[in-house]
């Protein structure tokens, strides 16, 4: 396991180091995570690797307000200018929050990874939407077993049925749990302008799966496609579950330095 060589808060954004040395990378993680939910994705990358808690979640402050991209993209832009972050990889709501950055300065980092991205110019409104009410109602209720059983339902069944991944994820949804749920405070959006994508000259990497409602494939293609970026498409579950180590060499292969 990676340990962390040293932390710090800055502006209530709670953020972890692993390893020394360039180059610098920041890694945003998803709704309802926290650094342990990036830490996978760093443990193969070279150099310093910056795992950040959004405020509302892990060891961040409280955000009772609610988020908004302009909040998320704060956070991640805080902590990578305090630590002199070049590289940045967003998983999820972190790959919303990194686009929301970019509207701010498209060239701040000199390379991109986006994983499991599941929102770029529109707002959700299909079943992930009610997914996310339940999950916060669970959470709000301090109920672990049904925080766990929602988390299991983005599992393929052959995963689901693994010995030890119901201890696991019960294991995270008891963390999840120690906080109010984060939700959002207004109905955003990464950008308003997809136009955007076409400014960001740097070298990217989308990273997607199939069977995945939460984070529809399409919409990773469709990312991958207006970048210009390398595409990583995974089989079911495969980023944490049956295709980790492929993520992860493919993400230490895309940040390398050059």
């Amino acid at each position: 396991m990676l340990t962390a060589t040293r932390s710090g808060v800055i502006g209530g954004v709670s953020f972890v180091i692993l390893g020394e040395g360039g180059p610098v990378t920041v890694f945003a993680h998803g709704l309802g995570g926290s650094i342990a939910e990036t830490r996978p994705l760093a443990t193969r990358v070279a150099g310093s690797r910056v795992l950040l808690d959004f405020r509302g979640h892990g060891d961040s402050d409280l955000q009772p307000e609610g988020w908004d991209y302009d909040s998320l993209a704060d956070d991640l832009l805080s902590v990578a200018d305090a630590v002199g972050a070049t590289q940045a990889v967003g998983l999820s709501l972190g790959a919303g929050a990194l686009l929301r950055a970019l509207t701010r300065d498209a060239a701040r980092f000199t390379k991109l990874a986006f994983v499991l991205p599941a929102a770029i110019d529109d707002t959700r409104r299909d079943g992930a939407t009610e997914r996310l009410h339940r999950l916060g109602a669970a959470i709000n209720a301090g109920d672990a077993r049904a925080v766990a059983d929602v988390l299991l339902e983005e599992l393929p069944p052959a995963v689901r049925e693994r010995r030890g991944v119901d201890t696991l994820v019960l294991r995270r949804a008891q963390q999840v749990i120690t906080k109010p749920a984060p939700a959002p405070r207004i109905e955003d959006r990464p950008l308003a302008d997809r136009g955007l994508l076409g400014r960001i000259a740097v070298p990217c990497l989308v990273i997607t799966q199939r069977g995945d409602a939460l984070h529809p494939a399409d919409l990773g293609r469709s990312l991958a496609r207006d970048l210009d970026a390398d595409l990583l498409e995974l089989p079911d579950g495969g980023v944490f579950w049956t295709a980790g180590r492929e993520t992860q060499d493919a993400l230490a292969q895309h940040l390398m330095e050059d």
